[in-house]
C-alpha cells in the first residue's frame, strides 16, 4: 500500500548513463543489478507507467521439491516495492 493511501505506491525512477553502463535508481536506491530491462510508457492524460523486468532464476525440473533462489538484489527490490517474503525466508 502506498504511503499516500490505497492504491499503488509512488516512487521516483531515475535512469542515467549511456548503453551498457546505464544505472536505474528507484527512490534513490540503485536497482540496476536486479533488472533485465525497463520500459516507460507516456500517454497523454495518463500517469506515466514504468515496467521493470526483474531478474529471476528459473529452474525447469520435474522433481517433486524445488528450491527457487531469488538474487539478493531482486529480493531487495521486491521488498522495497511492497513484497513480503515467505515466513521461512523473512530473515536472510
Amino acid at each position: 500500500m502506498s504511503k499516500h493511501g490505497a492504491g499503488p505506491a509512488w516512487h521516483t525512477l531515475r535512469i542515467s548513463g549511456p548503453g551498457h553502463t546505464s544505472r536505474v535508481e528507484l527512490s534513490g536506491h540503485d536497482i540496476s543489478r536486479a533488472l533485465t530491462g525497463v520500459s516507460l510508457r507516456l500517454e497523454a492524460g495518463s500517469v506515466p507507467t514504468a515496467t521493470l523486468e526483474v531478474a529471476l532464476w528459473e529452474i525447469p525440473t520435474e522433481l517433486d521439491t524445488v528450491q527457487i533462489k531469488v538474487p539478493d538484489e531482486t529480493r531487495e527490490l521486491l521488498v522495497r516495492l511492497g513484497w513480503t517474503p515467505p515466513a521461512e525466508e523473512a530473515t536472510p
